[in-house]
């Protein structure tokens, strides 16, 4: 039976391995900053992305 593509754009989903206290802290940042998980770790992604385009610019 195929999965349906939700409407919302959200086609890929991935699991992370982290320890308890790991995920303690992401959920309290992203409470603090009024954001998903998800949108933490894609926020996170972004700013790795970046900075290593930023050093290879350097280069």
């Amino acid at each position: 039976m195929a999965r349906k593509i939700p409407k919302d754009g959200k086609e890929e989903n991935i699991r992370v391995r982290v320890t308890p206290e790991q995920k303690q802290r992401l959920v309290e940042y992203a409470e603090r900053h009024y954001q998903s998980m998800s949108g933490v770790v894609c926020q996170a992604l972004d700013l790795l992305y970046a900075r290593e385009e930023q050093q290879n610019n350097k280069e």
